[in-house]
């Protein structure tokens, strides 16, 4: 199929390509101690972000889940080998309803127990401070936020009144480059990042954050699991050789990289559907950031608006043509999901290869009848 849509976990997360799938072959060469490898690659992912301590994970939900056993254990033995039974322990954490999302049912796979503050209209600080008690662990927050919510500054000093952790979710937000950082730079105890969003592929992700924090995240991990004191819960959550060299090789490629020729790249290929698709008078074009980001930063969608009245087929048809039609292409929105009243598509360039763009331009004139 090609993917126009997002790094979506379903459709695959993303394709590692060059000096990711150098590392991925040269780590399937021989065994090797994976303990030792997986401290390597933190201490070095660590580095490369000016923060203190990095750990590399099954994905950012699995990142979620350590820190949540950190904050509930606090680095101490005999609750490892607790949880997820969290009776008589700190194990709610809080969650801003005006901004929630699916993602926070991470907080819930150590033993955690969600506590909202505010509505789903808003949070104000007072809404956060309402709900804080002795049984508060930390309070999540999911980057970039809302404006319908307390920003992360200002969670950050909640925090610290009432000495709690922070954790933010921050699987998406790998540009601008410093995003890497600033969370646990700023005061955060945990963030949480998804090697899909940078080319890592779909099993890799990194928990970044305070020294203390990531070791008393690592004794609830697989790590802590083998060896003759077996008593962590997070086997489940293994990671491979291959996931931990994939995360540094594309955290590293994605530091590096010249992302100016990245971006005119996608406007390259965002022009060449436009070029294609300019003529039908019901179509409007414009760009889009399908990232879900804060940052401002150029596009990386075509956005194609339809004129209903106009247009032959409805958004809907256009979209489950395009799924049924080979290549397949799934694209915004998803053809699962069409909301009735939207009126437009968007094409997302970041994840097309060369030439993917015109095959998709070409299906669209096809089922719009140009």
């Amino acid at each position: 199929m090609i993917n126009a849509h997002n790094d979506l976990t379903g459709l695959g997360g993303s394709l590692p390509r060059g000096p990711v799938l150098d590392a991925i072959s040269a780590a399937n060469e021989s065994f090797l101690e994976v303990e030792s490898l997986s401290d390597a690659a933190g201490r070095a992912i660590a580095g490369m972000l000016g923060i203190e301590a990095a750990l590399v994970t099954p994905g950012a939900a699995a990142a979620t889940v350590l820190a949540t056993a950190a904050c509930i254990t606090e680095g101490k033995k005999d609750r490892v080998a607790r949880i997820p039974d969290t009776t008589g322990l700190r194990h709610e954490f809080v969650v801003q309803a005006g901004k929630r999302t699916f993602y926070d049912r991470c907080l819930e796979g150590a033993g955690g127990r969600i506590v909202l503050a505010g509505d789903d209209r808003s949070t104000s600080d007072a809404d956060i401070e309402s709900v804080i008690g002795e049984r508060t662990a930390a309070i999540f927050f999911y980057a970039p936020g809302a404006p319908n919510v307390v920003p992360f500054d200002r969670v950050l000093k909640i925090a610290k009144r009432y000495d709690l952790a922070v954790i933010v979710d921050a699987a998406e937000q790998v540009y601008p480059l410093e995003n890497f950082s600033k969370y646990v730079r700023a005061g955060a105890d945990f963030a949480t990042y998804s090697g899909k969003f940078f080319g890592a592929g779909s099993m890799a992700g990194i928990l970044t954050g305070t020294a203390a924090g990531v070791a008393a995240a690592r004794m609830n991990s697989y790590l802590a699991f083998e060896g003759p004191d077996a008593q962590a819960f997070g086997r489940h959550m293994k990671v491979g050789r291959t996931e931990i060299v994939a995360a540094y090789a594309a955290l590293k490629t994605w530091l590096e990289m010249d992302h100016g020729q990245r971006f005119r790249r996608y406007r390259r290929l965002m022009d060449n559907m436009r070029s294609r698709l300019e003529g039908f008078p019901f179509l409007r074009f414009s760009y889009a950031d399908g990232s879900v980001t804060a940052d401002p930063k150029p596009p990386d969608s075509l956005r194609v608006t339809f004129d209903r009245s106009r247009s032959p087929k409805s958004l809907a048809e256009v979209v489950k043509e395009l799924h049924a039609g080979e290549p397949c292409v799934i694209l915004r929105p998803h053809y699962q999901w069409v909301d009735p009243d939207r009126d437009h598509l968007d094409i997302r360039v970041s994840t097309l290869a060369e030439g993917q763009e015109r095959i998709i331009a070409d299906r669209l004139a096809e089922i719009l009848g140009g």
